[in-house]
């Protein structure tokens, strides 16, 4: 039996904007500010859980559900101490 994973919604940091919601553009004499399009100027944006594991290469995309519901049991002791 296959268990499927559930999709597990978190936000994280906007990596155009690094979280200030917005983009300094220096044009020489002078400095304009735009909203971050990748962020709608929230500084966070919903990434699937398993997705940012994968990208912060802290799991491989072969992973399965043990190897993360392993995972997540350590962080929560982890938080307990």
């Amino acid at each position: 039996m296959v268990k499927k994973m559930v999709k597990q919604k978190i936000k994280v940091i906007c990596d155009h904007c690094k979280g200030n919601g917005y983009l300094r553009e220096s044009n020489g004499s002078y400095t304009e500010v735009h909203q971050c399009p990748t962020c709608n100027s929230q500084g966070e944006v919903v990434a699937e859980l398993y997705e940012q594991l994968v990208n912060d290469e802290i799991v491989n995309k072969d992973a399965t559900v043990k190897t993360l519901q392993d995972l997540l049991v350590e962080v929560d002791k982890a938080r307990l101490q």
